[in-house]
């Protein structure tokens, strides 16, 4: 099977047969982007590699969060991290899930100083149904947009209402049919339009999720979780004022309740009373203010935004008290873009100030805060009409560890009509969290058997990243490839070689010992490889699409393969509309070798999926389908560590716009 999926890949990105265009065309290189210069270029002729999930692809497949919405794209894969029940998070080109930047509008969204395990709750912020695009550009991007965009940026593109109202509402159901619970329910409903024709806007959105746990393992492991009970309310609401043709106000406000219980199996398992017991809520809401102005030839953005974050989590592996804790950044960002000759410059800047709230991991005081500045700058540079040169930096400064510069430059050649050329260098960073380097964070690890202190000495993790990408167009199809290094340095990690002391651990009979450790700076990483992907137009009845990554990485301390990576990801969906009501479809997906919680070897294993959409109508859809059609799982050692595979599921749902 495994060679047989490559076979498609392939096939994908290097065949074409003449055929009329399809109602529902995969090709994607002419779609407008934004996120790769903060100005609008094809994918094309992007300075970057783009991945664009449209609205249409959304909608098709019931989905509960991000990760699952762009895990088919090239180069990206959604991974589990092992012992949490489930949760899943964004890695890019076998990045670490903490390098990808999650963006709404070109604004950051993180909670990564209020959540410091398991965190997949950015992933479910936003109401899928307020969606319009999703942008994924694979490779860093710390020029424009600093710190956590080490690895690439997720940039989620909102629906702009028009003087039309309309509204659609779409549910789903989607179960397991093993019998093991894991039953979701999902609910959505967005409605924008006109409240003054051609000046004054609103949208609305809500996204009503929830999920019963799964509990697939024999006896005496019945009641553990693999996946975690779920309930999410999402809210979000947008009001945007065209003052005259040449000025904008966009006022943007999103509130989010995400709660889950779990009992959960981890490493140190030794009979069923270990398993960890967590009831956690996660609440957040953000606020956006923003004009967009054409000044003659220059257009200008400003915007100020915030996001509070509550967390209230009980977790008995690391104490039964409930913790509570709040996290609150204020932001201010802008920009300005004008052309001059054979240049486009954008210039800008941001201001962020951050607070966390947290009695018991901040011994001392129980308050930290940071604060951060950046400015920088990018020069699309028209070289000659076939050549584009983009050259950029940005100088960010961080009250704990001064100043970081992230230069690029990145050359864009148009060979012919239909061939692009491009590729370019780049260094990006990762700012170590405001609790990694504030020394009163005394923090509970290794399931409540030691304690790990901050390190105020601790540099930001950094990498210096390139890229070789050719994209051909034709007609009926279009392919790209691309060829990617990252040299990774100064990576955080707990150091267990350095015991910095002891504490008594609190038990009703003997009170055990525990260890006391800090972080540091201790390991470089190589990660490189090759990704091919392609779109091809059979028949007017007939698309396909795929991709191929291989992917190989490198522990330069070690000299071992970096975890949760698998060394190939394949996948190839066929599509097939026989009528112009009907789409169905059948996707195979591979996930190659790999080593997973650092020490489990699993091999390679193949996922495939059918679905069907049908239009009643105009404005009425429904889908179907099964995923893991074959009921694939992995090994009974990684289950164990909280590895898994959603079990054969089907779903059925429905939208209607009126």
């Amino acid at each position: 099977m495994r060679h047989s999926l490559l076979f498609i890949a392939i096939a994908a990105v290097s065949t074409g047969v003449c055929a009329e265009t399809s109602n529902l065309s995969p090709l994607v290189f002419d779609t407008t982007v934004v996120t790769a210069t903060k100005t609008e270029n094809s994918v094309a002729d992007a300075p970057a590699s783009i991945a664009v999930i449209t609205s249409e692809d959304i909608k098709a497949q019931p989905s509960m969060a991000l990760n699952e919405m762009v895990e088919q794209a090239v180069g990206v894969e959604s991974r589990k991290e092992g012992g949490r029940a489930g949760r899943e998070s964004i890695s890019i080109r076998g990045m670490d899930s903490s390098y990808t930047l999650i963006m709404v509008n070109g604004r950051r969204l993180s909670s990564s100083n209020a959540i410091v395990r398991g965190n997949d709750f950015d992933l479910a912020a936003i109401p899928k149904e307020s969606i319009e695009r999703i942008e994924v550009i694979r490779g860093p991007m710390s020029a424009l947009y600093g710190s956590e965009a080490l690895g690439g940026v997720v940039n989620i593109i909102t629906k702009q209402p028009d003087n039309d109202w309309s509204s659609d509402v779409s549910v789903d159901v989607v179960s397991p049919f093993d019998g093991n619970g894991g039953l979701k329910s999902l609910i959505g409903i967005n409605t924008g339009g006109a409240l003054v024709d051609d000046t004054f806007y609103m949208n609305l959105a809500l996204n009503k999720n929830e999920r019963e746990a799964w509990k697939p393992f024999a006896a005496p492991y019945q009641d553990a979780t693999a996946l975690e009970e779920r309930d999410t309310l999402n809210l979000a609401g947008a009001l945007s004022w065209y003052i005259n043709d040449d000025h904008v106000l966009d006022f943007d406000v999103a509130h989010g309740d995400d709660h889950r219980i779990s009992n959960r199996l981890h490493g140190k398992v030794v009979d069923p009373s270990d398993l960890q017991f967590t009831d956690g809520d996660v609440k957040r809401t953000n606020v956006s203010l923003a004009h967009t102005g054409t000044w003659g030839e220059v257009e200008s953005k400003l915007r100020a935004y915030t996001d509070q974050v509550t967390v209230s989590e009980k977790d008995t592996a690391y104490g039964a008290d409930t913790t509570s804790v709040k996290e609150s950044t204020y932001n201010l960002d802008g920009s300005i873009s004008t052309e001059l000759g054979s240049h486009r410059l954008t210039i800008g800047g941001d201001a962020r100030y951050g607070t966390l709230k947290n009695e018991k991991e901040l011994t001392a005081t129980g308050e930290a805060s940071v604060h951060q500045q950046a400015l920088f700058a990018q020069d699309e540079w028209a070289l000659s009409d076939s050549m584009t040169l983009t050259l950029g930096g940005r100088m960010d400064h961080h009250e704990e560890f001064g100043f970081e510069f992230s230069p690029r430059a990145y050359l864009v050649a148009n060979v012919t009509d239909r061939l692009i050329l491009k590729g370019g260098v780049g260094t990006a960073f990762k700012a170590p969290s405001m609790l990694q380097l504030n020394d009163e964070y005394l923090l509970d690890s290794c399931k409540g058997t030691c304690k790990i202190i901050g390190n105020p000495n601790l540099k930001p993790e950094t990498t210096i990243s390139y890229e070789l990408a050719v994209n051909y167009q034709a007609d009926l199809w279009e392919a790209e490839a691309a060829l990617f290094r990252n040299d990774v340095s100064n990576l955080i990690d707990r150091d267990f070689s350095n015991l910095l002391g002891k504490y008594t651990i609190p038990s009703s009979t003997t009170p055990n010992t525990g260890e006391v450790y800090t972080y540091k700076n201790i390991n470089k990483a190589l990660i490189q490889g090759i990704e091919l992907g392609g779109r091809l137009i059979l028949t007017d009845t007939l698309n396909l699409h795929g991709s191929y990554t291989f992917t190989d990485t490198e522990d330069k301390s070690t000299g071992l393969q970096l975890s949760d990576r698998p060394d190939q990801n394949i996948s190839a969906q066929l599509n097939w509309q026989p009528t112009e009501q009907l789409t169905t479809f059948v996707r195979a997906s591979y996930v190659g070798e790999q080593l997973v919680n650092g020490n489990l070897h699993e091999d390679g294993y193949t996922l495939v999926d059918l679905g069907l959409n049908y239009n009643l109508n105009e404005n009425f859809q429904v889908r179907a389908g099964i995923t893991n059609v074959g009921d694939t799982q992995l090994s009974e050692a990684a289950n164990m560590v909280g590895y898994t595979e959603d079990p054969r599921t089907y779903y059925v749902g429905f939208t209607t716009t009126f």
